[in-house]
């Protein structure tokens, strides 16, 4: 039963991710527009590079804070709100 439940909580996260992702993209894509830059290939680059960004940031850095173990920082005050996650530190089990 724990299998399932893992499988779907994946599925759910990936999905979660991917739906958030195209959200960024869609907000950058208009933020970008309504500057209004000079040439076409200023827009072209401002909004690869904002989707670039707000693409890491919501993947890279939100998957190693959910499974980042922070009990043992400080300030406590604010790690008693961020759950424990499985790993302290990076090890070969954190990145399989």
């Amino acid at each position: 039963m724990d299998t399932y439940k893992s499988k779907a909580l994946g599925l759910l996260i990936t999905v979660v991710i991917i739906t958030v992702n195209y959200m960024l993209r869609m907000i950058v894509i208009w933020l970008i527009t309504e500057i209004r830059q000079n040439t076409q290939s200023k827009r072209l680059g401002s909004i690869t590079n904002g989707i670039m960004i707000a693409q890491f940031f919501n993947t890279g850095i939100l998957l190693t804070l959910v499974n980042a173990n922070v009990t043992e920082h400080r300030p406590k005050f604010i790690t008693k709100y961020i759950k424990s996650g499985k790993y302290y530190d990076y090890s070969p089990i954190w990145y399989s």
